[in-house]
């Protein structure tokens, strides 16, 4: 009974943070509307976003490294390059599989520099 109800209430949480998600991603393209900023902006901000926090989920345990965060950081600031420069040199369709190759030059550089391996998804969990 007990598993039953985290999973109703998980279910909550999930339906309640994607609106918020909603909320937040519509308010801020409203924001840069208003204020006349470019909404190209936002959406920078929201990959970078993305990124850092898939980054500080996969690698919980390295964010207190300074050296790791200053990698982390860097490599935000080329994530922000490589969308810019699709963006303005090939388009739209072009972006995904450029953030995907990236990715993957993250996860090589990671290990060349720290010797950390990407993680595995199921590493750790209950099959459910």
């Amino acid at each position: 009974m007990q598993r039953k109800k985290n999973r109703v209430l998980d279910g909550f949480y999930l339906v309640g943070m994607a609106l918020l998600v909603c909320l937040v991603g519509g308010g801020a393209f409203a924001f840069a509307e208003i204020y006349h900023f470019n909404p190209l902006w936002v959406f920078l901000s929201w990959i970078s976003i993305g990124f850092f926090a898939g980054a500080a989920e996969e690698y919980r345990k390295e964010l207190r490294s300074p050296r790791f965060l200053a990698f982390l950081f860097g490599w935000l600031l080329v994530n922000c390059i490589v969308v810019v420069t699709i963006l303005a040199s090939f388009g739209w369709l072009y972006l995904i599989p450029a953030l995907l190759v990236e990715q993957v030059l993250f996860y090589m550089t990671a290990f060349w520099i720290f010797g950390l391996r990407p993680p595995l998804r199921n590493r750790g969990r209950d099959a459910c």
